[in-house]
């Protein structure tokens, strides 16, 4: 049971505790969505990234493969020493270091 005093305690603290009337704040929920909508894109960016990055990795392993069974292959090793493929592997990793940075960059 109330009183009368608590009554108008009640409505005093209802009133002070209320929402303001009026409308909404229009431009703070639009930067909310417009930021939403940002991340978003942002994380499909970064997957498109890394899935294109995981195929020329994949792209490049299939290079050097190529290289090591041809430098292994005996009837090419006296057109080819090891001396020439031992740059192989470094510069195609530059390579593929370089399609990372340019898709980043992209992205």
């Amino acid at each position: 049971m109330t009183t009368p005093g608590h009554q108008d305690v009640d409505a005093m603290l209802a009133a002070m505790l209320a929402p303001p009337e009026g409308p909404g704040d229009r431009g703070f929920a639009a930067g909310v969505s417009r930021a939403i909508d940002a991340q978003a894109a942002y994380a499909r960016a970064r997957r498109r990234f890394w899935r294109s990055f995981a195929f020329e990795a994949l792209a490049v392993g299939a290079l050097l493969a190529a290289l090591w069974l041809l430098s292994s292959a005996p009837s090419l090793a006296p057109l080819a020493g090891t001396t020439h493929w031992g740059l192989a592997p470094p510069l195609l990793l530059v390579l593929l270091l370089w399609f990372g940075t340019q898709r980043w960059r992209q992205a």
